[in-house]
């Protein structure tokens, strides 16, 4: 039986549903609670800094209307599932 996920594994796994979450509802100020006006961003090639690169990937109409479903969420040493009781 697996080990029932620590206050800060639950945390984190929070903070990560939010953030796709905002993917969804497209929520600006829910970005800003969440990721540093400054925050390094890493992808595509690319290595950029600051909030309104995610911004406009959130903002961008290919993304639009997304659903994000999240089955199975790991972390450093733990695993969460929004699917467990």
């Amino acid at each position: 039986m697996p080990a029932e996920p620590t206050a800060l594994s639950k945390l984190n796994a929070e903070v990560v549903l939010r953030y796709l979450r905002v993917f969804e509802t497209q929520d600006l100020d829910e970005l800003a609670e969440l990721v540093a006006e400054d925050v390094a961003v890493h992808g595509a090639g690319q290595h950029v800094r600051g909030r309104r690169y995610p911004e406009g990937a959130i903002l961008s109409p290919g993304l639009s209307n997304c659903r994000v479903q999240v089955d199975d969420l790991f972390a450093a040493e733990d695993r969460w599932s929004p699917l467990s009781p």
